[in-house]
């Protein structure tokens, strides 16, 4: 029975993490909603209120509190930089991968827990997990922790397991809700019903985990009805969460429930075959076998997986990101499919070729963002991404073992994928991410006068300029000559209309980088899908 050599994996999940703090370090937060979640946890420092949260010094309702305190915590510690931002919901995610192995292991076997890791920390969600920081990065790492200590609650009825289980499920809500209490009950529900052990569900200690629970809410819910009343509460425990399905929340869009099918496709790069692959197989050993409980397929990754899937595809609003608090239990389903394809060398006539395929096409799309869009890179990035290269193309093509083909050459093109992506692209990129970079220039240059937005909102500028860049309407600006405006062309515009005087201070060329075009990547065509961003300092009145 073949498994992962101990070198080889932490051989890996030292490059892995490697390649993740370069993104952390080295990426500028994304508009819009990182940057938004960077702005609210620094003005939350600014304003020293904790359980009221604030947004551009407007009330805030749309996420809960846990990742703007953790972060709060963090810029008190660190200071408001890139890593600091980052580095608690990474913390999260190291804990999320220990607690993946974990139960990886204690439903199935080491090696599956070993290589349920790999799988998970390669993953291109969890890869835009380090830097592109959701609500969802801390989400999806609690939850694996409680469904590993409620699951060893069920089997050894331990106290300290409900304890650390029900705390994982309060942190889970306290960071996006309902969300956070579903996927668990999913999961662990569904094992329970296909054991028939519903003599687990009349324990005295629940009701234990849901006082703990609660008290974890506590801070929040007291917060809540401070700052929205009754209304506050019922958003957050059901309008924001199932009020997607039924039609009560206002938020909805035209996607269809097919949706996280082919976000998944991405998002679980490169493993994504082989875990659709694992779950239909899963599916079809539990219909042959009536949905008894002979043991033979664990229900804990395959409902939760499933069912949170439908019941998220159902919504009437959906973004890429909701999907990936899943992603440690299908890992778990993947790792064991890969190691069945290895055990019994079935299948191999399907998965090789869509090794081969999967390496070629990654490697092509990385090499033109990297160098053709972005051509002025780093010999030494190019040097360390030719070795791993050279590397993958040995696994893949010239090794005969198959944990080689199916293991090692494609954790080898992620890490080298996402270290042309981390260490180039993405922070040539983000220099066009103007309100970034207005941040920073005003954040460079001591005794600036105050900052105000004109016709234009951006988190980056409110972050990375210390300080929110207030929203305003002609009449202030006229009034209060000598301050510092950021604005677009139209905006400059208007000032010009209005007979209002300035200076440039600084222009920068902006494009929406989540939003990319084949013009903008095209060196050629760029210039023809720009615009311009300005910092205007307002002239004093003669």
């Amino acid at each position: 029975m073949e498994k992962i050599n101990n070198r080889y994996w932490w051989c890996f999940i030292g490059m892995l993490t490697i390649v993740h703090l370069i993104g952390m370090i080295y990426i500028d937060i994304m508009e819009v909603d990182a940057a938004q979640y960077a702005s609210i946890s620094q003005e939350m420092i600014q304003s020293g209120e904790y359980l009221q949260v604030h947004h551009r010094q407007e009330d805030y309702l749309d996420k809960p509190p846990l990742l703007f305190w953790v972060n709060s915590l963090s810029f008190n510690i660190l200071g408001t930089n890139n890593l600091a931002f980052r580095l608690p919901s990474f913390l999260f995610l190291l804990l999320g991968l220990f607690a993946t192995y974990k139960l990886s292991k204690l439903l199935y076997d080491q090696r599956t827990g070993m290589l349920a890791v790999l799988v998970l920390y390669s993953s291109q969600a969890y890869f835009l997990f380090s830097h592109d920081v959701r609500t969802d990065t801390i989400l999806a790492n609690v939850v694996i922790i409680a469904v590993w200590q409620l699951w060893l609650f069920i089997l050894n009825r331990k106290l300290t397991n409900m304890i650390i289980g029900a705390l994982a499920v309060g942190l889970a809500m306290l960071e996006k809700g309902p969300i956070g209490l579903m996927v668990p009950v999913l999961a662990l529900g569904s094992q329970i019903l296909l054991t028939r052990k519903l003599n687990t569900l009349w324990r005295w200690e629940w009701l234990f985990g849901l006082g703990l629970m609660a008290m974890v809410l506590g801070p929040m819910v007291y917060g809540l009805y401070q700052q929205f009343g009754m209304d506050g509460l019922e958003f957050y425990f059901w309008t924001q969460s199932f009020g997607r399905i039924t039609g009560q929340s206002e938020w909805q869009d035209n996607s269809t429930i097919f949706y996280f099918l082919h976000t998944f496709l991405w998002a679980f790069l490169p493993w994504m075959f082989i875990a659709y692959f694992g779950v239909g197989r899963n599916i079809t050993r539990l219909i042959k076998d009536k949905f008894n409980n002979s043991g033979k397929t664990e229900l804990i990754t395959l409902g939760g997986f499933v069912l949170t899937f439908i019941a998220m595809s159902l919504s009437r609003y959906k973004l890429p990101h909701y999907i990936f608090v899943v992603f440690p239990l299908i890992a778990i389903i993947t790792a064991n499919t890969i190691w069945y394809i290895i055990d019994t060398r079935k299948y191999l006539k399907i998965f090789l070729p869509l090794q081969w395929l999967l390496w070629l096409t990654l490697w092509i799309i990385a090499g033109m963002l990297s160098l053709v869009t972005f051509p002025e890179i780093s010999w030494l990035i190019v040097l360390i991404a030719l070795v791993i290269f050279v590397s993958s193309s040995y696994y893949l093509f010239i090794s005969k073992q198959l944990i080689s083909k199916l293991v090692y050459a494609p954790l080898l093109v992620m890490i080298g994928v996402n270290f042309l992506l981390n260490s180039h692209f993405y922070p040539s990129l983000l220099e066009y991410q103007a309100g970034s970079m207005a941040g920073r220039y005003v954040s460079t240059h001591d005794n600036t006068p105050d900052v105000y937005s004109y016709q234009i909102i951006s988190h980056g500028l409110d972050y990375y300029s210390g300080k929110v860049a207030p929203l305003v309407k002609t009449e202030f600006i006229s009034a209060n000559p000598g301050i510092w405006l950021f604005t677009t062309a139209t905006g400059k515009s208007s000032l010009d209309t209005n007979g209002i005087s300035y200076t440039l201070v600084k222009d920068f060329k902006s494009f929406a980088v989540t939003g990319l075009t084949m013009n903008f990547l095209n060196p050629a065509k760029r210039s023809s899908v720009l615009e311009n961003r300005y910092l205007l300092k307002i002239s004093l009145v003669d």
